[in-house]
């Protein structure tokens, strides 16, 4: 790449911070490693900036590498906690972040979390925003681990089916 070509690389790299962050923490539950993941997405971007034409939308391709490095994230982590399955993960990646409020997924769940039992939402949040393995979290709470995923398989369930309602009665 020319001098041009690498400042205006460097110029949507750093316009699109924003928008990949948000793309990242929507796909990884706004977890604490979102920033870790966007760091990583940035070096491949750098890397493989040879590979990125000018003339296709840059964020599109940003997004994919910022998919890939997710999803590298979540199989490396994958034994260590209880994560979002690979397609639950792909959907949510197909919609990209907006600049408003969020989407209409991301403005369901808020709504569907709200509407959780509080020490639902309490240990849904907690968990996903800790850095601690599912293992640390049962044995903080005085529970066994194994009685902990369900309860957490149960409430993933009830958010999940939430999130369909609330989709289709709005786009009713």
């Amino acid at each position: 790449m020319d001098k041009d070509l690498d400042s205006a690389f460097v110029n949507e790299i750093a316009q699109s911070q924003p928008m990949m962050r948000a793309y990242l923490a929507k796909i990884l539950a706004n977890s604490s490693s979102t920033d870790d993941v966007l760091q990583e997405s940035n070096k491949v971007v750098w890397v493989k900036r040879a590979d990125w034409d000018p003339e296709t939308p840059f964020l599109k391709w940003a997004y994919r590498i910022c998919y890939f490095q997710a999803k590298a994230f979540m199989r490396d982590v994958g034994r260590e906690r209880l994560v979002f399955r690979e397609e639950l993960l792909e959907i949510l990646a197909e919609e990209h972040p907006r600049d408003d409020a969020g989407g209409p997924r991301e403005q369901a769940l808020i709504g569907c979390l709200q509407k959780l039992r509080q020490k639902d939402r309490k240990l849904v949040l907690c968990h996903y925003d800790s850095k601690e393995s599912l293992g640390e979290t049962a044995v903080d709470l005085g529970v066994p681990a194994n009685t902990l995923s369900q309860r957490l398989r149960r409430i993933r369930i009830q958010l999940h089916d939430c999130i369909q309602r609330t989709l289709t009665a709005n786009s009713l």
